[in-house]
C-alpha cells in the first residue's frame, strides 16, 4: 500500500486508508508502489532528496529504462508526499535530469518501445490460436477482443461476461486506467470478433463473471486470468504467430493504433478510440505512420 510509505497518514482511519487507496486507479497504485520500493532499495541509507533522486533517475537512463519509467518514479514520490502532507523531494536536479533524459531518449525508446501488433497481425495471430483446444479458443478471443478495443492488460482482465451486448455488437469497460471514476466506456466488437467470443463461451460453459479465465489441465476452467497471465499469453500467442521485435502487454493496444493511423483515422479519432487523455500518446505510437502522409509525402512526392 502507497500509505503505509507516508509516515502521517499513520493518523488516518480505515475507511480514509480505503478512500486514498481508491483514489488511483489500481494497477497505477501497484505501479507506484513498486516503483517506491525499488527507490528504496537503491537508496538505502541515503535521504530522499532532490540529488539523490537525480542520481537514481540517472542510473535508470544508464540501465536502458525509458523516460516513461523515470517519470513514473517522480510521480509515485510526489504522490507519496501529497499522502505524507508534505513538499516533494524533487527540485532543480531532477527536473534537469528528467529533461536530459528526454532528449537523449532516442536511444532508450529504440530499445523501450514495444513492438505493435496491428490488426492483420492480430488477425493472424488468432487464427492460429483457434485451431488449439479450448485454451486456444480463449486465446484467440482475447487477442480479436483487445485488438478492437486498444485494450489495457488491465481493461482485458476486468471484463465479465455480461459487459458483452452482442446485439448491438459492443463491449462496456467499467472502469480503466484513465477513468477512475467509473463512469465507462463502450468499444465495437467485429463480427469475427463476436464469433470468436461464442466460440469460447460455448466450449468453456461459461455463462457469467469473467470473461477471460485460467484452463488447466483436462480442460478444466478456473478464476479470471491475472494481468501478467494475459501479458504471457499475448506473448507467446505472438511468437507463435512469427511477430518480431519486444512484445508485451500493450503491444495489441499499440498495434491497433497504428493500423488506425495507416487507415488515415485523425488523431483525435485514435485518441477517442483509445481512450488517451491527451494525443500525445497516440502521435508517440503512430509517428511512422504520420511521417509517410505527411506534408513532404503527399505534397512533395504525391504519395
Amino acid at each position: 500500500m502507497l500509505s503505509e510509505t507516508a509516515p502521517q497518514t499513520a493518523t488516518l482511519s480505515d475507511t480514509s486508508r480505503e478512500l486514498v487507496a481508491a483514489s488511483i486507479a489500481p494497477n497505477t497504485r501497484r505501479a507506484y508502489t513498486g516503483a517506491l520500493a525499488r527507490l528504496r532499495a537503491a537508496l538505502g541509507e541515503t535521504p530522499l532528496n532532490d540529488a539523490s533522486l537525480a542520481s537514481y533517475l540517472a542510473a535508470l537512463f544508464a540501465a536502458g529504462r525509458s523516460v516513461a519509467a523515470a517519470k513514473l518514479v517522480v510521480a509515485a514520490v510526489r504522490f507519496q508526499a501529497r499522502l505524507a502532507r508534505c513538499s516533494s523531494p524533487e527540485g532543480p536536479l531532477v527536473e534537469r535530469v528528467l529533461r536530459g533524459y528526454a532528449r537523449q531518449g532516442d536511444r532508450v525508446s529504440r530499445r523501450g518501445q514495444v513492438s505493435g501488433i496491428r490488426w492483420e497481425q492480430a488477425d493472424v495471430a488468432a487464427a492460429i490460436a483457434g485451431n488449439d483446444r479450448l485454451g486456444g479458443l480463449r486465446d484467440a478471443a482475447l487477442l480479436a477482443v483487445m485488438s478492437d478495443g486498444l485494450l489495457r492488460v488491465g481493461e482485458a482482465a476486468a471484463l465479465d461476461v455480461a459487459d458483452l451486448n452482442a446485439s448491438d455488437r459492443n463491449a462496456t469497460i467499467r472502469r480503466g486506467k484513465t477513468d477512475p471514476e467509473g463512469q465507462g466506456a463502450v468499444f465495437h466488437l467485429g463480427r469475427p470478433t463476436l464469433k470468436r467470443i461464442r466460440a469460447w463461451l460455448e466450449a468453456s460453459g461459461v455463462r457469467e463473471g469473467a470473461l477471460f479465465r485460467s484452463v488447466g489441465k483436462g480442460g478444466r476452467v478456473g478464476g479470471r486470468l491475472s494481468d501478467r497471465s494475459l501479458r504471457r499469453i499475448i506473448q507467446a500467442r505472438a511468437r507463435v504467430a512469427g511477430i518480431e521485435g519486444r512484445v508485451s502487454g500493450h503491444s495489441l493496444r499499440v498495434g491497433s493504433a497504428q493500423s488506425l493511423a495507416a487507415a488515415e483515422a485523425s488523431l483525435v479519432e485514435m485518441q477517442r478510440e483509445g481512450r488517451w487523455k491527451s494525443p500525445e500518446m497516440p502521435g508517440l505510437y503512430t509517428r511512422n505512420q504520420a511521417a509517410r502522409r505527411g506534408a513532404t509525402a503527399r505534397l512533395r512526392y504525391r504519395e
